[in-house]
């Protein structure tokens, strides 16, 4: 079995272009039986969330595959994460390629503008890491996967006050995005609402390499904390240059950076320009639980990958069991009777777990807070819906 998984993670890497160098298609080995087709898209660079999804359809095809048929995922990476590039790959995977459901995008910037699409066709859609609550709003056949950014910035301000006794946050963030935008007012709302203070509130724009500006802003109120809602790149950027101004609080000391799921990526903890030490941010999953259909996903995917799944790799894995349980309780491959089921679901346990859907189709379940510490990200506690 292990040779098995080897083999077809290894067929999951063997990426061809789809038409132009900022897409990348990943396309499991066809079936000669009629083959059930499951669309997955995703954006960024360096992305592994298709290996999460690999390994769930791999799963359900050594079980003899979903209701007798094996199935097959068509994945895409849009590298330069474009979008309109999203939308047009999920219109081509519904209308070309006959998808049963869409797992993705992972940004809530992109799933807001797929939604519609798949909404329009009736096709289950179910996002990865995208967490704005918004992008459900296209209607009853698009669900998340992930917890919302309004439970994740709550989760945040509540930890900075109860944990780390801050009362007083400055917010730096990338303008113009859903996420970014959002994390950052859900967070500022509930530290509000706590009793803290929000001493300075600054944005930038998604190209800017010199931060000097707004981190200058920022140190004339020496906050505490500084809650930084950006990328990946940009977070390397920013805190080397706050470390350099130095940004420190009242009393001399070096302020506190916080963030979201976006701090959950391999691509910052190797960028030697990142001064994040001694940060906390949120995100979807730990890989040192001790749960054990958490243990036995992760245990599997690092005995393939021989790396350690990130939260997006978590979610994505768990967003196609999703649709798979669904599928399998419906008996059907009608598509309003998957959407029924999807929010029927109750008490999943994957690699996250999801104790149900509310009527807007956000899942309820749990949040991990993480710190960094010598250059690795380290789980620090668990917070409970």
């Amino acid at each position: 079995m292990h040779k098995f998984l080897v083999l077809m993670s290894l067929i999951v890497l063997l990426l061809t272009h789809a038409g132009c160098d900022r897409v990348q298609k990943i396309v499991t080995p066809k079936h000669e039986q009629k083959t059930l087709k499951i669309g997955f898209v995703v954006a960024g660079e360096r992305v592994t969330y298709p290996n999460g999804a690999e390994m769930a359809v791999t799963e359900i095809n050594q079980r003899g595959g979903l209701l007798g048929m094996p199935v097959e995922l068509i994945g895409h990476i849009n590298k330069e994460a474009i979008p309109e590039v999203s939308v047009q790959i999920a219109e081509t995977l519904i209308v070309e390629d006959e998808i049963i459901a869409l797992i993705g995008p992972n940004r809530s910037s992109h799933a807001v503008e797929v939604a519609p699409i798949a909404q329009r066709h009736g096709i289950p859609m179910i996002t990865t890491t995208a967490t704005n609550p918004n992008v459900t709003t296209a209607g009853d056949f698009v669900f998340m996967a992930s917890f919302t950014d309004s439970f994740q910035g709550a989760v945040m301000a509540q930890f900075t006050i109860d944990d780390l006794n801050i009362t007083t946050a400055a917010v730096l963030t990338q303008k113009g995005d859903l996420y970014t935008e959002g994390i950052s007012e859900f967070f500022a709302r509930s530290f509000r609402k706590l009793g803290g203070e929000i001493v300075a509130n600054e944005f930038y724009e998604g190209d800017l390499s010199d931060f000097t500006a707004q981190l200058t802003n920022i140190a004339a109120a020496k906050p505490d904390a500084l809650f930084i809602s950006g990328f990946t790149l940009d977070i390397a950027l920013i805190t080397q240059q706050a470390r350099a101004i130095p940004l420190q609080n009242a009393d001399g000391e070096p302020t506190i950076f916080l963030g979201a799921d976006s701090w959950d990526s391999e691509l910052l903890y190797d960028n030697e320009d990142a001064e994040v030490e001694g940060s906390f941010f949120s995100g979807h999953f730990s890989p040192e639980t001790d749960e054990p259909t958490a243990r036995a996903f992760v245990d599997a995917y690092e005995s393939i990958y021989e790396s350690t799944p990130t939260g997006g790799v978590a979610v994505s894995y768990d967003a196609v069991k999703l649709l798979f349980e669904a599928v399998e309780r419906a008996g059907s491959l009608d598509p309003d009777e998957i959407r029924e089921q999807l929010a029927a679901t109750e008490n999943y346990i994957g690699a996250t777990d999801i104790a149900s859907y509310d009527e807007n189709r956000h899942p309820t379940k749990s949040a991990v807070i993480f710190t960094i510490k010598d250059g690795k990200k380290q789980f620090h506690k668990q917070i409970a819906p």
